[in-house]
């Protein structure tokens, strides 16, 4: 018998996807801090959109931790592999269906955002990006 589809009301709320490459990184940046033990995570990867850069939007990338910055009841909290990345709600409108990713290059490392189908078009850099359809898809 064929596995039904689901329907839009079943799909999941936050089809974010984070990559083992940027779990190990995260979990990486927690274990110099200190701020791991076998059984718990203190640090997160904290994934926000903000207006700016040289394309309409720019992507912020931060470590923090539970002790300092405490994660918020409206945050969404993602986990992959025991380390976690956290998004508020309003940030997920403009990163839904993309990839937080951790990418190694020759002239330099970062966390980023990849494959993000919301995204017309992204400055060199990767850290900016303008919105497809703005003007009709302004997230509420």
């Amino acid at each position: 018998m064929p596995t039904p589809t689901p329907s839009s009301s079943t799909q999941p709320t936050h089809p974010l996807t984070v990559t083992t490459s940027c779990a190990k990184r995260i979990k990486h940046l927690a274990n110099k801090r200190g701020d791991i033990t076998p059984d718990s995570a203190d640090t997160y990867l904290r994934v926000r959109v903000d207006a700016g850069g040289c394309s309409g939007f720019q992507y912020e990338f931060s470590v923090e931790s539970d002790s300092l910055e405490p994660v918020d009841d409206g945050d969404i909290v993602l986990t992959k592999d025991g380390a976690r990345v956290v998004v508020d709600d309003n940030s997920l409108e403009y990163l839904r269906g993309s990839s937080i990713d951790y990418v190694e290059e020759m002239v330099r490392s970062s966390f980023a955002v990849v494959d993000n189908p919301n995204s017309e078009s992204a400055c060199g850099c990767g850290s900016s990006f303008a919105m497809k359809n703005f003007n009709d898809n302004k997230p509420e």
